[in-house]
């Protein structure tokens, strides 16, 4: 793969074993010399929400189409995946775009506003990342969406676990592991959402890190 890609052999098994974040242009690169790529790949770092919305191609095609066309579908009802967020975020178009930063702002569940975050972060479009910053720093129902996948899918913990770290982070199990993960996440020059949970979260874990 890191002839056919251009991308070199030891980036790829960062990535592939989940110490590396995967991008739009990772994704794309597969899917040209292999096909979809379905979960295979992200398998191992998604979030462990028991409703997480998987899908195969044809149903993820069909939902980006209705998405540029206005209609969130399911992204309003079931959380998604990290290989959802990211195989949306290739295949919309400037239109998707423009409707998920609505949907950002005024989607009327918890659940549209913090999927449609995740894609559009994963878009790593400069211009939206005040739009991204602003949004978890205001909407606390996405905020805490955001925090507590952000824990399920660095540590693999069940649901209600990372949905009380999210709360408390000095709850953590393994608080210095979950710090050095999400130290990389801070850093993370293409997902400003990672980015922001992973400072937001290092800094809850400060009163425990010590001990």
């Amino acid at each position: 793969m890191a002839r056919l890609t251009n991308y070199s052999k030891p980036y790829l098994g960062l990535v592939e074993t989940g110490r590396r974040p995967i991008t739009v242009d990772i994704v794309m690169a597969y899917e040209r010399e292999l096909g979809p790529i379905g979960d295979d790949m992200l398998r191992r770092r998604d979030i462990t929400h028991p409703r997480t919305m998987k899908a195969d191609r044809p149903t993820l095609t069909q939902l980006a189409h209705s998405i540029d066309n206005g209609d969130p579908g399911v992204l309003a009802t079931a959380p998604t995946s990290r290989s959802v967020d990211f195989f949306l975020a290739s295949k919309l178009g400037e239109s998707g775009a423009s409707h998920l930063r609505d949907w950002v702002r005024t989607g009327k569940t918890s659940t549209l506003r913090a999927n449609a975050l995740a894609v559009l972060s994963k878009m790593s479009k400069r211009e939206d990342v005040g739009l991204i910053v602003e949004c978890l720093e205001t909407d606390e129902k996405v905020r805490f969406l955001s925090l507590a996948s952000e824990v399920s899918k660095l540590m693999q913990h069940d649901w209600e676990t990372s949905k009380a770290v999210a709360k408390d982070p000095t709850t953590a199990p393994n608080p210095r592991k979950l710090a050095k993960a999400l130290a990389k996440e801070a850093l993370s020059d293409s997902d400003a959402e990672s980015r922001w949970c992973g400072a937001y979260l290092l800094r809850g874990l400060v009163p425990v890190l010590g001990r």
